[in-house]
């Protein structure tokens, strides 16, 4: 018989999104929570770009940007993209006018996070697989869950919060309503370099006929590439094989000079990168956070910030509702989609500034925005 825990709040997926829910609700309410996890914490994590924004952000929640340690943030001077033309410019990002950045060092900021939420009096469950979700007749939930090295076990919770990022794996499991509006996939490496060369801490945009480069220093002298194209663009080019990723890199004018002199010791990698919006108003005592309620074209910059903003917003609904108003979480929802819609309107402004490839499949898709058919993505 399998053992039965109880719980306020189910979190499930352990990215910035879950873990700043958690801690929101730690510090500013009386419930329990409890963080499940499917994997070790140890898969590769693509770093981002955040603003400073993003340290206001955690102040919220008591946590400041020197606790994260030394080369946690990697300063960057500007942001630079050759994009409607061949020529570098200048950029701000769709959302931010702030002149800093900073490229974050994923892993260590979601462990961080993460030993928050436990050393707060979370609960946080690596290794776990989500193996059933039901709702019961109260509203409430009962999930049951298969850990990598132990036995089954069984959780009883009041809410459940959606944190399994951009596939959406929680809200896909009940059948919740998601609209897709491209097919956007990074494929991209981190490079070292064989010189001693300084590398420019700027972050870097190159438009091409396929999609377009994007390149960001690391620390210990490594840098991130990734391309960003449609996933039929990459499926029929074979992006996947280092030999053809690395064809398209040198038919860049910049970015192949960014990237000489460098080697990389692992396998390219391959992200879902899309946008698209979740409807979970249907579920009651069900909300979805960061990327699982709404995930945005990496042009954006929005990844984290929107993942750490949106979890204090949902917690404050959970908090709400919890309270007593049954309209709190619809009101989440409402504010969701009118983020959403904005950012669409945005994106299409930004994506319209590049028209040197007006038959190229990639660059019609993005002048034109309709949402894909569900058996379009399936």
């Amino acid at each position: 018989m399998n053992r039965t825990m109880q719980t306020d709040v189910l979190i499930i997926g352990g990215g910035p999104g879950g873990a700043a829910t958690a801690l929101s609700l730690l510090r500013y309410s009386g419930l329990k929570v409890m963080i499940v996890e499917q994997s070790a914490l140890d898969n590769t994590r693509v770093g981002e770009n955040v603003s400073p924004a993003l340290f206001d952000l955690l102040d919220y929640v008591d946590i400041h940007k020197e606790d994260f340690g030394p080369d946690s943030f990697l300063e960057g001077y500007s942001n630079k993209a050759a994009w409607g033309s061949s020529y570098i410019n200048t950029r701000d990002s769709l959302f931010t006018s702030q002149g800093a950045n900073y490229q974050i060092d994923r892993e260590r900021f979601d462990l961080h996070l993460l030993e928050q939420v436990m050393s707060r009096g979370g609960i946080v469950f690596p290794r776990t697989r989500c193996q059933s979700l039901r709702q019961l007749p109260n509203e409430h939930w009962e999930a049951s869950f298969q850990h990598r090295d132990q036995q089954q076990f069984d959780v009883l919770a009041r809410y459940i919060v959606d944190a399994t990022g951009r596939q959406s794996t929680i809200s896909r499991q009940l059948g919740i309503e998601s609209v897709r509006f491209d097919q956007l996939v990074a494929i991209g490496a981190f490079l070292q370099t064989t010189d001693n060369r300084n590398i420019s801490q700027d972050l870097f945009m190159e438009a091409t006929e396929e999609g377009w480069w994007y390149t960001a220093a690391l620390p210990k002298q490594q840098m991130a590439v990734t391309f960003f194209t449609d996933a039929d663009r990459a499926s029929e080019l074979q992006l996947h094989k280092p030999a053809n990723w690395c064809k398209m890199l040198e038919q860049t004018v910049h970015t192949r000079q960014r990237t000489s002199e460098t080697l990389s010791h692992e396998a390219l990698w391959t992200r879902n990168a899309f946008s698209q919006l979740n409807d979970f108003s249907c579920r009651k005592n069900f909300i979805a956070v960061g990327d699982a309620a709404a995930a945005f074209d990496p042009l954006s910059s929005m990844g984290i910030g929107f993942a750490i903003s949106s979890a204090f917003q949902a917690a404050r609904a959970l908090l709400e509702n919890y309270n007593g108003d049954a309209k709190a979480i619809d009101r989440y929802q409402q504010d969701i989609s009118r983020i959403f819609h904005s950012y669409q309107e945005l994106k299409l402004q930004f994506y319209h500034k590049e028209q040197r490839w007006p038959e190229s499949a990639f660059w019609k898709r993005r002048h034109t925005f309709v949402p894909l058919r569900r058996e379009q993505y399936a």
